[in-house]
């Protein structure tokens, strides 16, 4: 006879990011603060458990995903939670959810429970920490970019002003950027070359 009881009650949580000016994570419920969280279905992936509840929390689907940790998830009625966190463009979240919005991880003690707390710290490092090695700010940008704009995410993540010239030199050396031939016109200013990342199919690990 199977014991339905001795099931590992597993549930995935995602930390959604995108930048609007400053990095901003998504959180639920104004009141409460929690992000979205989904239990393991029999047969169903840890990776496409942490999308489905993405979707049925927000609506929001082909984003780019990396679990980030495992924990204890006993305050939240599961054996074990598997952390997520997500990036992508403002652009492509129009969130039109009640109850759903956006709030700076400074301010993170006093939004969200404990447990989801620390998965919005953790992931706030694990940016930082793979912005030199991997093309993880790409994330946060519209298929064909500018430099510019590409610097201001590299500064918001960082958390420190860049050197235009060498950002730029950096840039141009590095694999990841390639130039388009297109250029962007704003106002009185020289047109600003644009640019795409080298691989045009987002990158999700998990």
């Amino acid at each position: 006879m199977n014991d339905t009881n001795a099931i590992p009650a597993i549930h995935t949580a995602v930390a959604l990011f995108t930048i609007r000016e400053r990095l901003e994570f998504l959180r639920l419920d104004a009141e409460r603060g929690r992000l979205p969280v989904g239990a393991l279905l029999p047969g169903e992936g840890l990776e496409a458990c942490a999308r489905r509840a993405l979707w049925t929390a927000t609506g929001i689907e082909d984003v780019f995903l990396e679990q980030l940790y495992t924990f204890d998830g006993e305050q939240a009625g599961a054996q074990a939670i598997v952390a997520y966190y997500a990036l992508a463009p403002c652009e492509r979240l129009p969130i039109r959810r009640p109850g759903v919005g956006w709030a700076d991880p400074a301010e993170v003690t006093t939004l969200l429970a404990e447990e989801h707390q620390i998965i919005v710290q953790r992931a706030c490092e694990r940016l930082a920490g793979k912005l030199e090695y991997a093309p993880i700010a790409y994330q946060f940008l519209a298929e064909r970019f500018t430099l510019g704009e590409l610097q201001a995410v590299y500064e918001i993540i960082g958390r420190q002003a860049l050197d235009k010239r060498n950002f730029r030199r950096r840039m141009h050396a590095s694999a990841h950027l390639v130039e388009t031939r297109d250029v962007r016109r704003s106002g009185p200013h020289r047109p600003a070359r644009l640019y795409r990342l080298r691989d045009t199919q987002p990158a999700v690990a998990g």
